[in-house]
């Protein structure tokens, strides 16, 4: 067995050992750290050592190639850190295969995603979609592919469907609005029945929840954008669900207090939370723009949570259906908040003297609750780009400890802002709902 100071002079004197054979040089000074030479001439520096005295194993692992960054000085000094884990009982041969496993783990991740992306391109999927579900069902397929070669393709290309942003679907509609409503319309048809079809056929890689198109308004109505619901609205929409008992109830005031998407809420998982913390860290698979997003949780959204009966199912639902899956029929619980809404309406009028038949509840929808918080917050003074984080409005990739920062941005200052949005949320549902709340007469 040679020992000997390891240098670079010592490292290219090592001759290359016959075919199966294996050549190592050990260090005199740092015990257990040598120079390993194979039969094809690689040059590698390796820590032999062993973990509780005589008796048990000695392991082996290698510290790298002889050449930069790997040089007997450094490969020294790297010998040196290994040996005090050693030391301290860490196992530096666990140590380096669970960070093997976890760079081969990110690459095959990685690998799949990108032929997740690939499959979910939009030029594959519109090609796919004229092809597999167009030519067969739809009559008029060739006005379909038509606006898709002219306007769809060239502003979309490749961009993978998840990628694709609200912002992005609205700028183009604009684009094309600018020819005529209804080409903008047609536009919107052909991409709605192309999400469709891609929600149907990728079922397993892309989820209602990623879809751009569930916030991008059908031209001709871009004003509804902006609806929010006043305080007296807001107001009766709360004390409505206190009517609607589980789960709607506490779907609906969770989605008051905290501002995230319906579906989000509606299928929150009991892993997802934390209720020491205060916080709800909703996964990126379950959010619209794929990004993860730690929700503060305010006093008075514990309270509901804390409230909450554990029923038991597979997928770790807060608020499973009758049969265990996840809540997915809105239209029934909406229609029963309005209708709870409007009788409150009705005997107000009555109570003041004023013809109930008379009245007409405004149009709303329950993403129009996260514009209610979003201006809530606005007055309230909260920084916009806090706002933002809140509501989970973030774009771009975030990987690695980018993510775990842009996850944690802000969280104070979200916490801040959700805990006085609940303090008034609070001061609203303490006091009596309005004689009328943003009514409009029904006109012959």
């Amino acid at each position: 067995m040679a020992i000997g100071k390891i240098t670079k002079r010592a490292v290219d004197a090592v001759a290359i050992p016959p075919a199966g054979k294996r050549h190592h040089l050990w260090d005199d000074s740092v015990k257990g750290f040598g120079l390993m030479v194979t039969d094809r001439g690689a040059r590698s520096y390796i820590l032999q050592y062993r973990i509780g005295g005589r008796g048990n194993p000695t392991r082996r692992v290698t510290i790298g190639k002889h050449g930069s960054p790997w040089t007997p000085d450094t490969a020294r000094n790297r010998a040196s850190e290994l040996l005090e884990q050693v030391r301290r009982k860490v196992d530096p041969y666990d140590a380096s295969r669970a960070v093997a496993e976890a760079a081969k783990a990110e690459k095959e991740s990685r690998a799949a995603l990108a032929v997740v992306l690939s499959r979910l391109a939009f030029d594959t999927v519109a090609d796919n979609f004229i092809a597999g579900y167009a030519k067969k069902s739809i009559k008029r397929w060739k006005e379909y592919e038509g606006v898709i070669l002219r306007d769809l393709k060239p502003a979309f290309g490749s961009t993978p469907l998840p990628t694709l942003t609200a912002a992005d679907i609205s700028d183009l509609l604009d684009r094309i609005g600018e020819r005529g409503s209804s080409t903008a319309l047609r536009a919107y048809n052909v991409l709605r029945a192309i999400d469709a079809y891609a929600l149907e056929k990728e079922k397993r890689h892309y989820k209602a929840a990623q879809s751009p198109l569930s916030d991008v308004q059908r031209p001709g109505t871009v004003a509804k954008r902006e609806r929010h619901l006043t305080d007296d609205e807001l107001l009766a929409v709360w004390h409505a669900a206190g009517g609607m008992g589980w789960p709607f109830l506490p779907i609906v005031r969770l989605l008051i207090l905290t501002g995230q998407r319906l579906r989000e809420v509606a299928h929150m998982q009991w892993r997802e939370l934390d209720l020491k913390a205060a916080t709800w860290l909703i996964p990126g698979e379950r959010t619209k723009n794929g990004q993860s997003t730690l929700v503060p949780l305010s006093p008075e959204a514990l309270a509901i949570l804390a409230d909450l009966p554990n029923i038991k199912n597979d997928r770790d639902l807060v608020f499973p259906s009758s049969s265990g899956t996840a809540l997915s029929a809105f239209s029934k619980p909406k229609a029963k908040l309005d209708a709870t809404i409007m009788a409150g309406m009705r005997e107000r009028a009555i109570e003041a003297g004023n013809d109930p038949d008379t009245l007409e509840l405004v149009d709303w929808r329950f993403h129009d609750l996260r514009r209610t918080l979003a201006v809530g917050c606005q007055r309230m003074g909260v920084p916009v780009e806090v706002t933002e984080e809140i509501l989970n409005h973030r774009s771009g990739t975030r990987d690695g400890i980018v993510g775990v920062y842009q996850v944690y941005r802000f969280q104070d200052e979200k916490a801040e802002a959700l805990k006085k949005w609940a303090t008034r949320v609070a001061s609203l549902s303490s006091r009596k709902t309005a004689s009328v709340i943003n009514l409009e007469e029904r006109r012959a």
